[in-house]
């Protein structure tokens, strides 16, 4: 089915929608979840199918992180995460894992071959995502006390900033220096970072000798490459 356009039939219809598209834009931006705001509200199910709030973490410290199957960077920083929860766990810290994955079996899979212990949350429609202005994959918030963002830390390889990170707040000093990726790996516009994985296979086969999984990751990231040059226009997964 061809897109289409609205009909303006006159000037002053024209004027009006380009008015209303500039406060939708202007909404958007300072909506935008950014350090030192509170973070948005995350209510899902986790893997149970029990409904879960990130309010009820309120007064803890907390990793929320945003990953997908398909992600080959998430397979190495999800047990980092279950790592340092594991730390950190007796002065309270609690990670969150949330999958963007559009496709629950995807997810189960994936965390078949990589299991955690944390908390798992499932969002098919990626409106978590949108709250939190995720442009890469992974990406990873660190929330304080009072429920506002400390740190971000975008496409994963981020285990010793993470860590520095918590043991800081938990310390009470403050906030942690944000890790961005380049901005041609960032999703912009229509195509969000968690669902760039529709591009190309996603990499499920965690098995094997090591030349073959590199083989099949390079694989991987040249389809996403050719799709879109490897950036925002449609290409790699952000995380590369």
């Amino acid at each position: 089915m061809p897109c289409t356009f609205p009909s303006f039939r006159s000037s002053r219809a024209w004027h009006g929608w380009r008015l209303g598209a500039a406060i939708l834009l202007a909404v958007g931006i300072l909506g935008a979840a950014g350090k030192g705001d509170l973070a948005p509200a995350i209510q899902l199910k986790d893997q149970a199918g029990k409904p879960f709030s990130l309010a009820t973490f309120k007064g803890q410290v907390v990793v929320v992180d945003f990953w997908a199957s398909w992600c080959g960077p998430c397979r190495k920083s999800l047990p980092e995460l279950d790592a340092l929860q594991t730390r950190f766990a007796a002065q309270g810290v609690k990670v969150v894992g949330v999958s963007l994955d559009a496709d629950v079996s995807s997810m189960t899979a994936f965390l078949e071959k990589v299991p955690v212990r944390f908390t798992i949350l499932h969002d098919p429609a990626g409106q978590s995502g949108e709250a939190f202005s995720v442009v890469a994959m992974p990406t990873t918030f660190l929330i304080d006390r009072e429920g506002r963002i400390a740190g971000r830390f975008e496409g994963g390889a981020h285990t010793q900033e993470e860590a520095s990170a918590v043991a800081a707040l938990l310390a009470g000093n403050g906030m942690a220096n944000d890790v961005r990726v380049a901005s041609g790996l960032q999703a912009t516009g229509g195509l969000k970072a968690w669902r760039r994985g529709h591009l190309a296979d996603p990499i499920m086969n965690l098995d094997g000798d090591r030349l073959t999984a590199t083989l099949r990751e390079h694989i991987h990231a040249s389809k996403e490459g050719a799709a879109g040059n490897g950036g925002a226009a449609g290409g790699g997964c952000g995380c590369n």
